[in-house]
């Protein structure tokens, strides 16, 4: 097995090829030792007309990973998986907004494959934030989720999406976190074993084929994600644009439309349906 200097397993790539050969998802993959981000060298392979739906960019290392809001999203080498996955036609949904709800699922159902013992343990930090922990208050951050979606005129041309897992940190690798951001953790940490990050990769990718087959069901998507999520009954924070400035807004959140977006009930009990851009959610210490 060959390793890298801080005697970390690199991904095989010559079992990725063999697991993935033929697939719709993972057929390509773009593999580097380092990277400054996997979002920007999709967007360069991308924008080729001959680069097919279903590849992907994975690397052991990033050194300017962002992640929501441009926070920055740090791992020591080959110790996370970090991967963005480009989508076109065929595999773009009809609605984009379901492209959040199945990242946030095919990575639940990744890391539920590979580690059956936490399949009930497993859940979402609406919008975007992959979770250990069946208590919302103890949960911890294993994971997130980027996407961007390039136009041509008035439809979609392709779509990335940025996967990042916690594999094999241990709790000194883990970075600091902004205040509002859920605390980190690894799978390594909660499940006390070195993760096999090849075996990772696959399981995700086999997320994403059985996600983009035209037998998945956009309901059955919205109900698994639905059901996922840790956000709902719990406290959220929004700030939203008014007429004279930013309006902070604090209530529950009782419930997601079909488009992704959260429902909130605040304290006067006024609802308001936000998107991602709008909201901080912070579970309960």
């Amino acid at each position: 097995m060959t390793m890298n200097s801080a005697n970390h397993p690199i991904l095989d790539i010559t079992r990725l090829a063999v697991a993935l050969k033929g697939a719709e998802i993972g057929h390509d993959f773009h593999y580097h030792a380092s990277l400054d981000s996997t979002m920007v060298m999709a967007h360069a392979l991308a924008v080729d007309p001959t680069t097919r739906s279903g590849t992907v960019v994975v690397a052991e290392e990033q050194t300017a990973g962002l992640g929501r809001l441009q926070r920055r999203w740090l791992a020591p080498p080959s110790q996370a998986l970090l991967a963005t996955l480009i989508l076109k036609a065929p595999h773009l949904p009809a609605n984009m907004a379901f492209l959040p709800m199945m990242a946030g699922i095919a990575a639940v159902r990744a890391i539920a494959w590979l580690v059956p013992d936490l399949a009930e343990d497993l859940g979402l930090k609406w919008p975007n934030d992959v979770m250990i922990g069946a208590d919302p208050a103890g949960a911890r951050k294993v994971g997130g989720i980027l996407i961007e979606s390039s136009f041509l005129r008035d439809r979609v041309d392709f779509a990335l999406v940025g996967i990042g897992i916690n594999a094999n940190q241990d709790a000194a690798a883990l970075p600091a976190v902004a205040a509002d951001a859920a605390l980190p953790t690894s799978l390594r940490i909660v499940v006390g074993r070195t993760i096999d990050r090849t075996a990772l990769f696959i399981a995700l990718c086999r997320a994403w084929e059985e996600l983009v087959s035209p037998d998945a069901s956009s309901h059955d998507i919205y109900h698994e994600w639905r059901n996922l999520l840790l956000t709902l009954g719990q406290q959220v924070t929004a700030h939203l644009h008014a007429d004279h400035g930013m309006l902070k807004v604090t209530g529950r959140a009782i419930d997601v439309t079909a488009d992704g977006e959260l429902v909130v009930v605040d304290e006067s009990g006024n609802s308001h349906v936000l998107n991602a851009g709008d909201v901080t959610t912070r579970l309960p210490e």
